[in-house]
């Protein structure tokens, strides 16, 4: 295995492929990271009312029998 193909061998052609990857996937999400919060504007109070509505469309209303309460129980435990 150290001694493969290759000037490094296989473990060191793959290690350093490996870091290679990861660092440019690194360096991708970092600077995707940077563009995403990169945001200096406050919440208006329209942004907050249309955050809430699209929050409360997808909002499960609580069980109303004890059947379905102890059903709903059972599937969170399960």
């Amino acid at each position: 295995m150290k001694f493969g193909p290759g000037p490094r061998g296989y473990l060191g052609t793959i290690g350093q492929y490996a870091l290679g990857s990861g660092a440019s996937f690194g360096f991708f999400m970092m600077i995707g990271s940077c563009i995403r919060t990169d945001d200096d504007r406050a919440l208006t109070d329209a942004d907050r009312a249309a955050l809430r509505s699209t929050m409360d469309r997808w909002r499960v209303p609580p069980p109303t029998t004890p059947t379905a309460y102890l059903l709903a129980k059972a599937a969170k435990t399960a």
